[in-house]
């Protein structure tokens, strides 16, 4: 666990935020690929980023801040924009990608489904490498394994504080190496779906599948539960998501169909 990399005298260099700017820099040149194999014009690209990244960060912190601390926004509404406390989510991310990703497209008149493929394996590369900075950092940690198997974390971390000296599931690296596998499927069908939207649609199904398979090793304590205290809120959103890009790919498939 390394939440500093390098301190050079006032600046402090984060490991998570390190990781977040990998992760930019390494989608925005995947999806610049994509861009010109789709031709859509480069610049065009770059600013759609700067929308989905600008929005996305803001809809993530709000999402954080109104299911785990919303008296934060009550004492101080700035305290949206503050990112760099910490407490970003990443369903929050996602939704509020789509609404610059739809914005952008509408502003621009370019299709938001053709956008929205571009960008999509990017989006699941990018959180892989992030979930390389939650490890570093600490955060986004397991429950006790119970077994001898495990990471420890050292004292005055957050899974220290939470387990001790338990042995906890590295969830953290779970997601990382499914997100990679998602990544590869994404990269792989890129070709072979035919009509805007498909990869976008993929995206959506994989990553809340794989939240959903992450999820029950989850001990960091960002629960939110409904009808009492029997289902957390997480797999609620995840299969909602999940059968809603189902539905539309169906929709989308039948209606290629139609038209061939």
């Amino acid at each position: 666990m390394h939440p500093i990399l390098i301190r050079l005298g006032p600046i402090t260099i984060y490991s998570y935020g390190v990781m977040v700017a990998v992760a930019l820099i390494i989608g925005t040149y995947l999806a610049r690929i994509e861009a010109l194999r789709k031709n859509l014009n480069i610049d065009i690209l770059y600013d759609a980023a700067f929308y989905v990244v600008l929005i996305g960060l803001v809809g993530a912190r709000i999402y954080y801040l109104l299911l785990f601390n919303p008296q934060f926004i009550k004492e101080d509404f700035f305290e949206i924009f503050k990112i760099w406390r910490g407490g970003l989510s990443i369903h929050g991310a996602i939704i509020g990608g789509i609404v610059g990703g739809w914005i952008f497209a509408r502003i621009r008149h370019i299709s938001f489904w053709k956008l929205a493929d571009i960008i999509s394996p990017s989006l699941l590369l990018g959180q892989a490498i992030g979930r390389v900075g939650c490890f570093l950092n600490g955060c986004c940690f397991g429950k006790p394994t119970g077994f001898n198997f495990g990471v420890h974390f050292p004292e005055g971390s957050l899974p220290y504080i939470e387990y001790g000296k338990a042995l906890v599931h590295p969830t953290q690296l779970y997601e990382l190496v499914l997100d990679i596998v998602g990544f590869f499927i994404l990269w792989s069908l890129r070709r072979k779906l035919s009509f805007e939207g498909g990869i976008f649609l993929v995206y959506l199904m994989l990553y809340n599948l794989i939240r959903i398979l992450v999820s029950p090793f989850r001990g960091d304590n960002n629960f939110v539960y409904i009808f009492g205290n029997r289902i957390e809120l997480v797999y609620i959103i995840c299969s909602g998501i999940f059968i809603i890009a189902l539905a539309i790919f169906l929709i989308k498939i039948v209606a290629k169909n139609s038209r061939s």
